[in-house]
């Protein structure tokens, strides 16, 4: 059985020491440098950081440019490349195609969606629900910003490279974070907080970043990113690193989230909080002001959707793994025993398997 820590997710951070950063060495080239990479000028801006570090050439940025042709930044791309195609992609992919004709036609285009205990993961609420406006994703991780990387020395951009690819592999393998592990890579690394992995995740779908800044969010720290997909869709997400609990969600911080008007909610690999009673005014608040609400098992207990809704089921439900035996929930069963149920062609949470994983999809009448 894996250890505790390597199934708590983003909303369960934990305090550690981290290791020393990595020694940052001179970078080497090869003699005949890489085509795929070719040389470039200007200064980076957010969107060359996001495409460096996601393994894409950038379009601006002569240091950048010049440490991609470097060995060490090839072998970085070819490890990245690996994990997003054979599992990442591939996963978003069929979510994507699952969403279009499952979640869409049921709650329509544009309009914000609440995605809390998601941390900086916009790979999967963006896979979800793909037509919709803005993002507000909810977590404890730090926020962090855009690392200037230009103005680093080129061997400490190449040290923090294998940090960075430790902190997303768990998201692109699993299909979530290990809010320990990505704190310690990242930590320890130049790249402080979410907002290098909300870059390089828009990068490795296709898209582009149009501006990105610090806000407010009730009174806790947050960042919003603007971004077109690989569609020319404009989206933002915005991240807000604020405590769910009932003694932090209140006041400014539920107002603020209340602003967007969120038309939906997703829950994912959310540590079954929302079962607990001090996370009630959270969960009392996605219910009444969700038009829709899609999660797996680890979200809103299924005893508090009563008439008012009409359930979806997909996958299959027997039982949490054993990490959160406690949270077994007769009720999902039984209600999965007596209503069709559509297969899922990917897992969802903690139930990585498609063949194990269960999603509902709530819709107010």
């Amino acid at each position: 059985m894996k250890s505790i820590c390597l199934l708590i997710p983003i909303a369960l951070t934990l305090a550690s020491c981290g290791p020393s950063k990595p020694a940052a060495n001179e970078p080497r080239y090869p003699a005949e440098p890489p085509a795929s990479f070719p040389l470039v000028t200007g200064e980076a801006g957010p969107d060359d950081v996001g495409r460096f570090l996601a393994g894409k050439p950038v379009r601006r940025g002569a240091l950048l440019s010049r440490l991609q042709q470097s060995l060490e930044y090839q072998a970085h791309q070819v490890e990245i490349n690996r994990v997003w195609r054979t599992t990442g992609r591939f996963r978003a992919n069929r979510m994507e195609e699952w969403a279009n004709a499952q979640v869409t036609p049921a709650i329509g285009s544009g309009g914000a969606i609440n995605y809390p205990f998601g941390g900086p993961d916009l790979l999967h609420v963006s896979a979800m629900f793909p037509q919709a406006k803005t993002y507000v994703l909810m977590g404890l991780e730090s926020v962090g910003e855009v690392p200037p990387l230009e103005s680093m020395p080129a061997g400490e951009v190449l040290a923090v490279l294998d940090s960075f690819r430790q902190s997303i592999k768990t998201q692109l393998l699993a299909g979530y974070f290990i809010t320990k592990d990505m704190r310690s890579d990242l930590e320890r690394s130049s790249l402080r907080g979410v907002t290098p992995i909300l870059l390089s995740t828009i990068a490795m779908l296709g898209g582009e970043v149009e501006s990105v800044r610090s806000i407010s969010a009730g009174g806790n720290p947050g960042v919003e990113v603007q971004y077109y997909d690989s569609a020319g869709m404009r989206h933002t997400a915005c991240y807000a690193a604020g405590d769910l609990s009932n003694s932090g969600f209140k006041g400014g911080y539920q107002q603020w989230v209340a602003g967007f008007g969120g038309k939906a909610t997703y829950f994912k690999a959310a540590s079954y909080l929302m079962h607990d009673d001090r996370f009630s005014n959270a969960r009392n608040f996605f219910l009444s002001s969700s038009r829709a609400v899609l999660q797996d098992d680890s979200g809103i207990p299924f005893r508090y959707f009563g008439e008012a809704w009409n359930i979806r089921y997909f996958g299959s439900y027997e039982s949490p793994i054993e990490l959160f035996a406690k949270h077994q929930q007769n009720d999902l069963k039984q209600a999965y025993a007596s209503n069709p149920a559509s297969p899922l062609a990917f897992g969802s949470g903690y139930h990585v398997n498609y063949s194990d994983a269960n999603l509902i999809l709530a819709l107010k009448r």
